[in-house]
Formats: C-alpha cells, sequence, structure tokens
C-alpha cells in the first residue's frame, strides 16, 4: 500500500506573517553583558513570542543583578525607534510601551547565591541548598505565579539566562498558597536553564517534579564567550555600524550570547523543537535524565552548530529590517505550506510519499540580473524582456531538499530516501519491532542576501506489520 501525504497548508514558522500559535514565554535574566547582547537578538524575535514577563534577577556570576542600571531601558528606547521599520517586514511586534510594561524586577538578594560558580559542575540530582519559603515575594516571582495560574493552556517558557531562584520562589508560593491549582500550574512550566546558576535547579528537581527541567551546557563552546571566532566582522558590519539603532548598543565586539538557545528553542520555524526537548532545534537536542520524571539534559555540542550559520543569517536579516522602510528592500524566509497531518502512522513495509509546497515572498531582482548576465544575453539576440522569462526558470529563489533528522526518532538508522522532485520525497518505512519514530525535515533556502532558511517537519510513527 502507498501512503500519500500532501503538504500544502500554510505552516510559516516565523515566517513574516506567521499563522502558528506563539509561545508563551519568560525571561529572567541578570543582566550580563553577554545577557545583554543577548537580549538585542531576542527584541528582534519579540514578534515570534507571546512575552509574558522580562525579570531581572541575579546569579552566582551577577550576586546584585543590574536592574538598578538602565541597560535594558535603554535597549527598549533603540527598540523603540526601529519599531516603525520592523513592522514594515512583520506582524505581531510589540509596541515598546507593552514590553515596558512587561518588564519586572525578582529576586536580586545575594545572600539567596548559596553555590560556588563552577556551574558546569552542576548536574541533576545534587542536595538541594535553598529554602524560598524564607524569601519574600518579588514583583517577579508574583508575575510567574499570575502567569502559571492563568486559564489560558501552557506551556509556558521560563528562561533562565542567570539563575532561576525567581522561579523557585513562585513555584514554592503555589504549592503553599495554592494546593488545588499548584500541580495543573507547574505542569505548564518548562524551564530552560542555562547550567544551573544558584541553587534554584536542584530545588526544583527535588520539590517541584512536575516542572519539565531543561539544563544546557553546551551552549559553552558553541555561543557563549569567543566560541564564534569569526563573529568580529559580522558584529561590526551589521550591528555596531549597521544603521538599525538597537544593534549599535552590542555591547561587544564579537558574537557572545550563552543565553540566546534559551530562546532560540521556543522560535516557531518549523523545526517544532519547542514540542518536545527529543526533537532538537536551534536550542539544541536534549535527553531525558536517568531517574527523573522531567528533567532533561543537551545532548552534545553538534546538536546546536549544526543551525548556527542559519540562525546568524536570520538574525543578520532582521538587522537589516532595522533600517530598512519598505519591504521590498530586505530579505524574507521562504514560505513552507504545508497540508494535513504532521504526525503520521504506517506499517512497515509501506511506501510513504510526502510532498510539500514553497515560495518565496521577495521576487527575483531582475536588475541585478541583468546588470550581470545582460551584455551577454544581448550578444546572442536575446532582449530585457525574454530575458526576464529566462531568469524565472533558470535562477530560482528558493532551493529545497528533504532530510532524516535521524538523531530526533526513536528508530536508530537513515532510510534510503527517494526525492523524485525537490518538493517530494518517497520512501519505505522500514521493519521495526516497535512503533518507532522517523523524523523528516524539509528544508527550503532562498538565494538573497543573507541566505535565509526554512522548515517542515514531519514525524513517522512506523508500527509493526
Amino acid at each position: 500500500m502507498k501512503y500519500l501525504f500532501l503538504l500544502v497548508g500554510i505552516v510559516l514558522g516565523r515566517e513574516c506573517f506567521s499563522q502558528e500559535a506563539r509561545p508563551r514565554i519568560i525571561v529572567m535574566t541578570d543582566g550580563e553583558v553577554d545577557d545583554q547582547s543577548s537580549m538585542i537578538r531576542f527584541l528582534l524575535y519579540a514578534n515570534e513570542f507571546d512575552i509574558e514577563a522580562i525579570i531581572e534577577s541575579n546569579s552566582v556570576y551577577q550576586r546584585n543583578g543590574h536592574s538598578v542600571e538602565p541597560w535594558l531601558e535603554n535597549q527598549l528606547d533603540a527598540y523603540e525607534k526601529d519599531y516603525p521599520n520592523l513592522t514594515k517586514h512583520a506582524k505581531n511586534y510589540p509596541t515598546a510601551a507593552e514590553l515596558r510594561a512587561l518588564c519586572y524586577v525578582g529576586d536580586e538578594d545575594s545572600s539567596h547565591i548559596v553555590v560556588d560558580n563552577r556551574s558546569p559542575m552542576r548536574v541533576p540530582g545534587m542536595k538541594p541548598q535553598i529554602d524560598p519559603s524564607q524569601w519574600p515575594d518579588t514583583p517577579g516571582s508574583d508575575k510567574i505565579v499570575e502567569v502559571l495560574l492563568d486559564s489560558k493552556p501552557g506551556p509556558v517558557f521560563i528562561q533562565a539566562w542567570g539563575g532561576g531562584n525567581t522561579a523557585a520562589k513562585a513555584f514554592e508560593k503555589l504549592k503553599r498558597v495554592y494546593p488545588d491549582q499548584y500541580e495543573k500550574a507547574v505542569k505548564k512550566a518548562v524551564m530552560y536553564n542555562i547550567w544551573y546558576q544558584d541553587g534554584a535547579g536542584s530545588y526544583i528537581e527535588q520539590f517541584h517534579p512536575e516542572v519539565t527541567m531543561l539544563i544546557s551546557y553546551h551552549f559553552s563552546g558553541t555561543w557563549d564567550y569567543g566560541s564564534q571566532n569569526n563573529s568580529t566582522a559580522f558584529v561590526t558590519e551589521n550591528l555596531t555600524n549597521g544603521k538599525g539603532h538597537l544593534g549599535k548598543l552590542y555591547p561587544q565586539t564579537y558574537i557572545s550570547e550563552g543565553d540566546s538557545p534559551s530562546f532560540f528553542y521556543s522560535i516557531p520555524n518549523g523545526l517544532r523543537s519547542f514540542e518536545d526537548p527529543t526533537f532538537g532545534g536551534w536550542g539544541g537536542l536534549f535527553y531525558k535524565v536517568d531517574g527523573f520524571k522531567n528533567v532533561y539534559r543537551d545532548a552534545n555540542k553538534g546538536s546546536y552548530t549544526r543551525w548556527v550559520e542559519h540562525v546568524n543569517s536570520d538574525y543578520q536579516a532582521r538587522l537589516k529590517w532595522c533600517e530598512t522602510d519598505e519591504f521590498s528592500k530586505a530579505n524574507h524566509a521562504p514560505v513552507v505550506n504545508i497540508k494535513g497531518e504532521q504526525n503520521i502512522t504506517v506499517k512497515s513495509g509501506h511506501t510513504v510519499t510526502l510532498e510539500g509546497e514553497f515560495s518565496d515572498p521577495d521576487p527575483l531582482d531582475f536588475d541585478e540580473l541583468w546588470r550581470k548576465y545582460g551584455p551577454i544575453y544581448q550578444q546572442h539576440g536575446g532582449t530585457r524582456e525574454t530575458f526576464e522569462e529566462m531568469a524565472k526558470k533558470n535562477f530560482p529563489r528558493t532551493k529545497a531538499h528533504w532530510w532524516q533528522f535521524e538523531e530526533a526518532g526513536t528508530y536508530k538508522g537513515f532510510v534510503p530516501l527517494i526525492q523524485t522532485e525537490k518538493e517530494t520525497l518517497t520512501f519505505t518505512a522500514p521493519q521495526v519491532a516497535k512503533p518507532s519514530t522517523i523524523h523528516m525535515v524539509l528544508e527550503v533556502s532562498d538565494t538573497g542576501q543573507p541566505k535565509l532558511t526554512s522548515y517542515k517537519r514531519v514525524i513517522i510513527t512506523v508500527v509493526p506489520d
């Protein structure tokens, strides 16, 4: 039997006019210099999220936090200046006033930092060292309580760029003050930790096991200080010397954003990574830690580095949006259209065909192509009119291919793929002894500057025949 799954409906991920529901986000930041760099990038992706709060907190490295300094306020002022141009390129950007209303101060009490600075050594299962019941509430912790108690469905992605003490206090209060609602509330929480930078992680693991905890270790060596050795030119050209206001505030001379993977994880770019920590995507791929119900560690450095070029090109395009008041003068990601189920079930031995459609929101630059190739074309008797018809066929705006995301599936092994056309994939479901998943990704890149990439993932569950 042959299974045909046509992938044609709009699933645009972070494409300019996304139709997907935006993930709910709470950011906790200790204001360290790399947090400031990450925040600039985060604000350019503010249209992709339903931002519930930006909370200034502390960590073992920034024991007193930085809320008394105006770094965040200055960035929001710059964002406000870039906002009119950003809205020319994408919907759903919040105003600066809306973002200012979402800013809170959380726990910046240095006496609550009871751990040393050897954060990479703090792993799941260590003995808790804090008791948040003895701490006062903060505007930040109360906001987390409010969000988790509301009637909106989960998940709520809580990002710990620094420490997690503010969230620990919120979970403690939920359990103590709202016992009847506690379990439902904390089950909504997915907390992405950039290391355990205070004592919150071990405490939450033991006393609030319904909270999903993700711990990133391999951000170090991929996104933190000096990891991207050739990024100085990128920062100079696109940020500090760019024409946008927000980018000029970038505080470093090279890309150093150890906290950015925490929000990369939740960007709806078609990879569906935030649906399950084991799916993998821009924010890494995670595996469940033995002995815990909801604790995950990142798998390896490669689960981040494979995406770096795509991630930075996407950022570069958004920085260009800041300085460009016309849609036609900047590049935008391809549109991948999907129709039908994104999760399908087939029996071993059966043929599966996946078919996609895609397009580019930006037209070919005929003037640029004519400048490059027109003189040669004219020598052979061609005209500008016939050149444009030829160019549509020979200079496609998009290039696409399917590939198997083997690490993300429970079926271990690659299946032979037949890609008859760039949008169509066929394969035979392998023999399995138990239900196993195979993840197939349709990846579409354009030929613009910078080159931008969109994705769509289909998950196939293969059952024994």
